[in-house]
């Protein structure tokens, strides 16, 4: 399902025509959701500086950036948490297979950048 068609039928309803009334109904949601994106979106730059702490601590001891156990570990507890919150695991577990590549990623980065360094450290100045 595209974004286009988030209604799931791909009728666009609700999409400006006359609709006055439903808009000025879901703004208090809409403002909602807002707030709780900015929340998400700091909560993944916090997780993203826990990895980068772990990235340092990787390099110096020689550590692979990808853990399989720990992927699947990680995976394994947020499909458990899915249930109770009325989430479907699958929609979790690829979220937060995108949120570990993404992570992954960011970990090469660092490390990468830790190798270039004079004795495995970050540069100062910034």
């Amino acid at each position: 399902m595209s974004l286009d068609t988030c209604d799931g039928h791909g009728h666009g309803h609700g999409h400006g025509h006359g609709n006055g009334n439903a808009s000025a109904e879901l703004q208090p949601y809409r403002k909602q959701l807002d707030r709780i994106n900015e929340l998400l979106v700091d909560l993944l730059a916090e997780r993203m500086q826990v990895c980068r702490l772990i990235a340092r601590v990787k390099s110096a001891r020689g550590i692979a950036i990808m853990q399989p156990l720990r992927v699947n570990s990680t995976l394994d507890q947020v499909r458990a948490l899915s249930g109770p919150r009325k989430l479907r695991p699958e929609y979790l577990d690829g979220l937060f297979r995108l949120i570990i590549e993404e992570t992954c990623d960011e970990e090469r980065r660092v490390m990468a950048v830790l190798e270039a360094s004079p004795e495995g450290r970050e540069p100062c100045a910034r």
